[in-house]
């Protein structure tokens, strides 16, 4: 049930950003490098969306959602993103005169947080001999 409930807040919030964007390209155009921002970032939603569908067919067949080993790599992955994630933020803000507006700042360090994350997790996946997903 509580990955039904993610699943759904993931849609609805993918589904949210996409009319956001097609609301802020009616007001003004938008700038390439943004629309490639926005793009990657609708790429890691919709790869977020189809992980919580993978899980929720596993929870389906009547597997187990998460183990002892499974949690134990989230909560490493996680750690390690977060320690990773709060230097490169620090080097985006000592770096800023290196980017053209606020904009793509704030938008590649959300992206970079994300990739991040991902990166931790598949590191620390192979690190215990896990098969990624």
């Amino acid at each position: 049930m509580k990955t039904k409930r993610a699943l759904l807040i993931v849609v609805g919030l993918t589904l949210a950003f996409s009319a956001g964007i097609v609301a802020y390209s009616q007001m003004a155009v938008i700038p390439t490098k943004m629309l490639i921002i926005y793009c990657l970032i609708l790429i890691s939603a919709l790869a977020s969306i189809f992980i919580a569908i993978k899980k929720v067919k596993e929870e389906k067949e009547g597997q187990p959602l998460e183990d002892e080993l499974s949690s134990r790599i989230k909560h490493k992955a996680g750690y390690l993103a977060y320690v990773a994630s709060l230097y490169m933020w620090l080097f985006i803000f000592l770096f800023r005169g290196f980017f053209p507006d606020v904009e793509t700042m704030v938008g590649g360090g959300v992206l970079l947080s994300g990739l991040i994350g991902y990166i931790c997790k598949f590191i620390v996946k192979k690190q215990f001999n896990e098969e990624s997903n």
